[in-house]
């Protein structure tokens, strides 16, 4: 582990009890009843107040906008930050992670500034449901029905909706993936244009899990501390899908579909987290299939490394990599 990994680890550190006690207090001011468990009202407070150190500074916006976008049924907000003053600009669509269960707009704001900073794109949030409120498929519809309007609608935005990029990191990785084969492969399922697959220009896939059950990275890294444990990963599975049979699903099980085709890819792994070996084989097969791939890994850091911009020299150089990736295949001039 890096030297300023263990940097981010002292911060976390002395900032944990602190946390915890906001997911406490959130759950003590319920005052009514809710479809969310108390567990869940918790753990999001909890992770909101752990970001938001990570989230102070960096770039600031030409402007940012708030709105929300129909997809799947509901009005999903999504937040969108404009780098410079120009009246329509290609646009990269961010998923966020969060294992499906937790995460927002907020707790992956600076994430998002400096993919736009860096790139030059527009890059619209999307604030899709979680789990266990909803269960797979709805967040996949959501994200690609959002993908979906901004193809058709995306200048109401200021958004170049036949230039876009699609980005995710952890679950928004899985999200990314699933996402594209979904428009190009079942379209229908979400009344989506044919279009919108052709749109897509890039995809870019931050230490997502792609379908493997079992491997090396499994087994060697991860743990309760670090929330990345064999009984972790199975209970996010467990609260987004309702049934096992949908983790045979190829918008799920990325591995086990035809990648032929996609847009270019961007692939990252982080070194010392169980997930690394999904990267590792998506690259692999994404290749195999014939695809334009990019594939990063950085040995000595933990899983959501995306988020420790403010110590760590690393996430600096793989957003300004992925932002570079993104604004050539949309071709950006900067």
């Amino acid at each position: 582990m890096s030297d300023q990994m263990k940097d981010v680890l002292a911060v976390q550190a002395t900032r944990a009890e602190a946390c915890r006690q906001v997911g406490k207090d959130a759950v003590r001011a319920i005052t009514n009843p809710s479809e969310t468990p108390a567990r869940f009202i918790e753990s999001r407070a909890e992770y909101r107040a752990e970001r938001s150190t990570w989230n102070e500074g960096g770039p600031t916006m030409a402007r940012t906008v708030d709105d929300t976008i129909s997809a799947a049924g509901v009005d999903v907000p999504v937040r969108i930050h404009y780098p410079r003053a120009e009246a329509v600009v290609p646009g990269i669509v961010f998923l966020h992670g969060g294992g499906f269960t937790v995460g927002d707009l907020d707790t992956h704001d600076r994430i998002m500034r400096v993919l736009a900073e860096s790139s030059g794109a527009a890059v619209v949030g999307v604030d899709y449901s979680l789990s266990p409120e909803v269960k797979f498929p709805q967040a996949l519809h959501e994200s690609a029905g959002v993908i979906d309007h901004l193809v058709g609608n995306g200048r109401y935005f200021g958004v170049d909706g036949t230039r876009l990029a699609i980005a995710g990191d952890s679950a928004g990785a899985m999200l990314t993936i699933g996402s594209a084969l979904l428009l190009r492969d079942a379209p229908e399922d979400i009344g989506a244009s044919p279009e919108s697959f052709s749109s897509m220009k890039a995809l870019m896939s931050f230490y997502g899990g792609h379908g493997l059950s079992d491997s090396a990275s499994r087994r060697n890294f991860g743990g309760s501390w670090d929330g990345m444990g064999t009984d972790d990963l199975g209970s996010i599975m467990s609260e987004y899908f309702a049934s096992a049979k949908d983790t045979e699903s190829p918008f799920y099980n990325h591995l086990g579909a035809d990648l032929a085709g996609l847009p270019p890819v961007f692939v990252t792994a982080a070194g010392l987290d169980p997930l690394r070996d999904d990267s590792r084989a998506l690259a692999m097969r994404l290749r195999r299939a014939g695809n334009d791939v990019v594939y990063e890994e950085y040995p000595q850091v933990l899983h959501s490394f995306l988020h420790f911009g403010r110590i760590l020299d690393d996430t600096t150089d793989v957003l300004n990599k992925a932002a570079s990736f993104a604004a050539d295949r949309l071709q950006l001039r900067r």
